[in-house]
């Protein structure tokens, strides 16, 4: 072997060497690192532990008044707690009440739950309301929050409807009557596992969770000791309630016609539910259709002659009727699937002298009824709404469906239109959308809203039975529907106007 050669493999051999012993020096030092446990709190390193398990145990240990609280088991860390282990050569440890104190400053600990979240759809809102953030509920058990829906749900159905349509056994109807063949919710509700800060609100109780689905989390419950004389109808009014919403807050009561008891205690608090119940109804009911009247002139009778010559009848449909119920409110629009006339009506012929002129009914649907105002839309229709307070407000008016989008309205009576206002997102009176109001005699003002077109000009002069719009949806409207308000004194120009009820003021029998 050459003199290089060798020179080469004894500097190998003597690195091979160094490197064996530094090897083993560093085996040693590793084998020397203890495993430990590193503590974070939002993200922020707090302390090192030997034993974890004995921090979990001192939490669990210390915070029995969360226990008692809740009724529960267990308590744990907070949502930002966390441990890793590592293998450390430090041997500066944190004791686990050091941990567990800052941990008591900085944050708060846990109970394991469920968080439930409702998510608002933004189709199902105006501009102008604003789509609410999404709620969330947090409960002990799923059980709590599925009570508390069974609750809600039994507040604006029978339990009977309720289980018929649960087990599936809804049948189809033949006769008068009505069935429910749909049920849910308009928003998107999902439950999830998670530890829940034990400072915020757990809901343990089902009741009073389904109370606050129903009046909202900051309600304050009002309630009233019946006394002599009260009634349904007579408390609602006085609490600015309708019958239906003092039913839905009093699920023990089914009818307004209900005869309550001196001394009990019922509940008026204003609805403000925070979820959405809808049902879908078929409903197969009678239906007045009014006769029509005409006038015939006889010139062998004296000036200012008149007399009935053949009594009118009012004719009866069997209608078909389909719509949805939302939160115990009957939607603004309906659809008649079918009318069956069971019985026709029978025009009114009355027989006048020459001074006055001949006269008839409006051709097609429209129906000239008796008196001095006449029905706004086409025949059969259906009343969805009434003259009544509604979530606390008053409903100035009454709706009226059933007759399609697009088609006619009429003015109820004669007069001057004095308001064609097209709808305006920005304006104070969005909700109408498209409206007419048109005026009468003697300060009597009818308007006519959610149109989805005019027919007339400000200022023009109409007569009953003259078309001057057509119905829509347009505004704050659940469906396509008519709202008729009759006011004395010009209504939405900020003047003195007061609504009356267009059912008892100048219809009657409808």
């Amino acid at each position: 072997m050459k003199t290089k050669d060798i020179i080469i493999t004894c500097v190998l051999s003597v690195i091979v060497i160094v490197l064996y012993f530094i090897d083993r020096n560093m085996d040693t030092d590793i084998n020397y690192a203890t495993k430990a446990y590193q503590v974070y709190l939002d993200g922020e390193v707090v302390g090192l532990i030997e034993d974890d398990q004995e921090l979990y145990d001192l939490i669990d240990s210390e915070q029995q008044e969360i226990k008692n609280k809740y009724d529960v088991d267990n308590v744990y860390p907070p949502n930002a707690f966390k441990i890793v282990e590592v293998n450390t050569y430090s041997e500066n440890y944190n004791t686990p009440s050091d941990i567990y104190d800052m941990i008591e400053q900085r944050d708060d600990f846990t109970v394991r739950g469920y968080v439930i979240t409702i998510k608002y759809n933004a189709d199902d809102y105006y501009e102008e309301e604003g789509v609410p953030e999404n709620y969330t509920i947090n409960v002990l058990d799923k059980e709590v929050f599925e009570d508390a829906i069974r609750r809600y749900i039994l507040a604006f159905v029978t339990e009977d409807d309720f289980n018929t349509y649960i087990t599936g056994k809804v049948e189809d109807i033949t006769d008068i009557g009505e069935i429910i063949n749909n049920m849910y919710f308009e928003e998107n509700i999902t439950i999830k596992e998670a530890y829940i800060s034990a400072t915020e609100k757990i809901y343990t109780d089902a009741a009073e969770l389904s109370q606050v689905l129903l009046f909202g989390p900051d309600a304050e419950m009002d309630s009233y000791v019946v006394q002599a004389g009260d009634n349904i109808e007579s408390i609602s009014a006085e609490y600015k309630l309708n019958p239906q919403e003092f039913l839905i807050a009093n699920p023990n009561y089914r009818s307004e016609d209900v005869m309550l008891r001196i001394g009990d205690t019922v509940n008026v608090t204003l609805l403000d539910p925070i979820i959405t119940f809808v049902y879908d109804v078929y409903r197969i009911e009678e239906a007045v259709i009014a006769f029509d009247t005409t006038t015939q002139v006889d010139n062998t009778k004296e000036y200012g002659y008149s007399e009935i010559s053949q009594p009118g009848v009012n004719g009866l449909t069997l209608n078909h009727e389909k719509f949805s119920v939302s939160n115990g409110e009957q939607s603004s629009e309906i659809t008649i699937v079918s009318s069956i006339e069971i019985r026709p009506a029978v025009e009114q012929i009355t027989i006048v002298g020459p001074s006055r002129p001949s006269g008839g009914g409006i051709s097609g649907s429209y129906v000239e009824i008796p008196g001095s105002w006449g029905w706004p839309t086409n025949q059969p229709s259906v009343i969805t709404s009434r003259y009544s307070m509604r979530w606390g407000k008053l409903h100035e008016g009454i709706d009226i469906s059933g007759t399609g989008y697009g088609s006619p309205i009429y003015a109820i009576g004669d007069g001057t239109v004095v308001n064609v206002s097209p709808a305006c997102s920005s304006c104070y009176q969005w909700s109408n959308g498209n409206y007419v109001v048109v005026e009468h005699d003697n300060n009597v003002y009818s308007a006519y809203l959610h149109l989805s077109g005019f027919n007339v000009k400000e200022g023009q002069t109409v007569k009953k039975g003259q078309v001057i719009a057509y119905m829509g949806h347009s505004g704050y409207a659940t469906g396509t529907h008519l709202h008729l308000g009759i006011y004395i004194g010009e209504p939405f120009v900020g003047g003195s106007t007061q609504s009356v009820n267009p059912l008892t003021s100048i219809y009657s029998g409808f």
